[in-house]
């Protein structure tokens, strides 16, 4: 099996792992900071994974400057 697809199963799991970990955790539902921890968890499992994946460098910097957007926003939602 190649260790790229290795490395891919690994990191998949562990992403999925800690989400259900992240989702298990909440007992008040998604309130802010529980979207933050919950959306940037999410962010960066995407991004590990997009990394291993044969994707031309042209396309990866538009998928990560939307990732990074993202990450960006949930950085900054602000609790009322």
């Amino acid at each position: 099996m190649d260790k790229t697809l290795v490395a891919l199963i690994v990191i998949t799991v562990i992403t999925v792992g800690a989400l259900f970990g992240v989702l298990y955790k909440m007992k008040s539902g998604f309130g802010p900071f529980n979207l933050k921890v919950y959306g940037l968890t999410l962010v960066v499992g995407v991004s590990s994974i997009i990394v291993l994946t044969d994707i031309p460098t042209e396309k990866l910097t538009a998928v990560f400057g939307i990732l990074g957007a993202i990450a960006g926003y949930l950085f900054g939602l602000k609790k009322e």
